[in-house]
């Protein structure tokens, strides 16, 4: 307390991690939801390199451009499909952690069972189709991209352009994968099935 004046002190880890959880689901976990959600936590172990290999390419190339005047159109592009590949790959994430966006304003006010049921019908009712009508039309587009051994249309860019467009088919089964595994915990908690393991408790 300084003239009078309380000192205020905020623990601002503490702050972000409930402005940023404070409206999450927490749905018990089971066997097969695990097994899945341990799969997609290795693959984004892996992914979070992206961003320092983007911030890397980033430096380098603004280095090359100012520093020594020269600019290769394949290391914009690659800067560009690497943002691609991480922001696809990490919706996939975010549904796994539950830190997607979500009205916290209604979304706050509801019993755990009726927001349970909301996400049950949004996963059923929304993302399996979009997951599906997706992969199904991306199929096509990649082979396609592949038979005609598409590149780049810019002069110096890069090649395999099939590639980053398999990205698509690629993320969308990973979200598809980690809605499978939110599916299950809300199947736990609504219905008992898959049963939910015991002493884990919802997380």
């Amino acid at each position: 307390m300084a003239n009078g004046t309380p000192e205020i002190r905020l623990d601002l880890e503490q702050v972000e991690k409930a402005s940023g959880q404070g409206a999450s689901l927490e749905f018990p976990r089971t066997r097969p939801s695990n097994l899945i959600e341990w799969v997609i936590e290795a693959i984004g172990s892996v992914l979070n390199w992206l961003w320092a290999v983007l911030v890397l390419i980033i430096v380098v190339n603004v280095t090359m451009r100012y520093a020594l005047g020269v600019n290769y159109i394949w290391v914009e592009e690659m800067q560009w499909h690497i943002y691609a590949v991480g922001f696809m790959l990490g919706i996939g994430y975010a549904v796994t952690h539950d830190t997607h966006v979500r009205v916290d304003v209604l979304a706050a006010g509801f019993r755990q069972r009726t927001r349970a049921w909301i996400e049950l019908i949004m996963i059923v009712v929304i993302i399996a189709p979009m997951v599906y009508l997706i992969i199904a039309y991306a199929l096509p587009f990649v082979k396609a991209s592949y038979t005609r051994g598409e590149i780049s249309s810019a002069v110096g860019g890069l090649s395999h352009r099939w590639a980053i467009k398999a990205v698509i088919i690629v993320a969308f089964t990973y979200i598809g994968l980690a809605a499978l595994a939110r599916l299950l915990r809300i199947s736990a908690l609504l219905f008992g099935l898959p049963r939910p393991l015991r002493g884990a408790g919802p997380q």
